[in-house]
């Protein structure tokens, strides 16, 4: 897959039972990062958003890749523990949407496609 080459972090929430909360772990990734603005109607004109599309090579994640809708995912490599998405501020960060698997067809464009806002 052609310009898969960004470092890209996702932290991948998880419910800690003993602890009663959420824990939040990074896992690294490299693929393709496209970011664009949006709009939607809104009911006082139109409401600007950024949207994000990833791409990640099949090849790049062994097994399944650990993300779903609610985990947050950045550009570049991030390691910093957190207990919240709050604590990311200093980032720009990315809410998981959408996660398809389109390891499908030719082994060249079999892919992880994570869609956010």
């Amino acid at each position: 897959m052609l310009l898969a080459d960004e470092p890209i972090t996702i932290y991948h929430k998880t419910y800690n039972p003993e602890a009663r909360m959420d824990d939040w772990k990074p896992y690294h990734y490299v693929g393709s990062w496209f970011e664009k603005r949006a709009a939607s109607p809104g009911s006082n004109g139109l409401n600007a958003a950024d949207t994000l599309v990833v791409r990640i090579p099949a090849d790049n994640v062994r097994g399944e890749i650990m993300a779903r809708p609610g985990d947050i995912i950045i550009r570049g490599k991030v390691s910093v523990p957190i207990t919240g998405p709050a604590q990311l501020d200093p980032y720009k960060r990315f809410a998981i949407m959408a996660v398809r698997d389109n390891r499908r067809g030719a082994p060249a464009l079999q892919h992880w496609k994570i869609e956010g806002t």
